[in-house]
């Protein structure tokens, strides 16, 4: 005899709806992971149920699911360095010259959330970037072109300076919002004049080297001219004493022979 086990049709539909939402969300699910030098935040964005935001935990090691909802961003967690270009900067002399300056920042660790979260993903360009910039214009306009080209000791002043600049700055900005950033090095490349600039400068540089060889051409053909005309009056000299001792011989002789010569004679 056989046994018939009655079905729940209530249970049969929730299954029915059970499996493929099941499948979706395992489907919509996907892993998150971190290099080294790298740590990830969470921005959970819940359609249904669930508080959303930005999750406080930092994924600093290995990995981690998540939804299809929840977005994950990375950040250096080791010293990153921004290059800023600078062309046509007028220095003090008002001389434009171009150069580049190096700022190096370090998120502090495990805070990338806090980061995230008061500042977003732009932090650098949306805060520290124009700001950097200003500071280094500022400093430059200073000194004038010589020293800026030729003087490398000034500029461990000028990276004193705008690092100071920028602590006062951050310190601002964390009155207002945490801002979780540490200074790790500032560099600022020695300036060159622009190309146009540079240009004159050779122009110049050509003209007074050929100037310069010119005056010393000068001095070399003065210097032959008074050696030839000295040489030419110590042979005329010479030839005349020559002739007066070939056309008077025995003058002083006949005249102070033996002693007799009342006064003596030099020729």
């Amino acid at each position: 005899m056989k046994t018939y086990t009655k079905t729940n049709p209530k249970a049969l539909v929730l299954l029915v709806l059970l499996v493929p939402f099941l499948a979706v969300t395992l489907a919509s699910c996907s892993l998150c992971g971190v290099d080294g030098d790298e740590e990830g935040v969470f921005i959970k964005k819940p359609y249904i149920f669930g508080k959303g935001g930005v999750d406080p935990n930092a994924l600093t090691e290995g990995s981690e699911w998540k939804v299809f909802s929840t977005d994950f961003v990375t950040y250096k967690n080791v010293p990153v360095k921004y290059t800023e270009t600078f062309d046509d900067v007028f220095c003090d002399d008002n001389t434009p010259l171009d150069l580049s300056a190096h700022l190096t920042l370090r998120i502090k660790r495990g805070k990338s959330p806090v980061l995230h979260m008061n500042y977003g993903p732009d932090w650098y360009s949306n805060n520290i970037k124009e700001n950097f910039r200003e500071i280094v214009r500022n400093f430059i306009s200073t000194y004038d072109m010589y020293t800026l080209v030729s003087n490398r000791e000034v500029y461990d002043s000028v990276k004193v300076d705008i690092t100071e600049k920028l602590h006062e700055y951050i310190v601002r900005l964390n009155d207002d919002k945490e801002f979780p950033i540490d200074i790790v090095n500032v560099v600022v490349d020695k300036a060159k004049p622009n190309s146009e600039v540079m240009a004159e400068l050779n122009k110049t540089a050509t003209m007074a080297q050929q100037k310069q060889t010119q005056l010393k051409q000068q001095e070399m053909e003065e210097q032959r001219r008074i050696t030839e005309n000295k040489s030419e009056k110590e042979k005329y000299y010479g030839n005349s004493s020559h002739r007066m001792r070939q056309n008077f011989p025995f003058s002083f002789s006949r005249a102070c022979g033996n002693g007799g010569c009342p006064h003596q004679v030099r020729m």
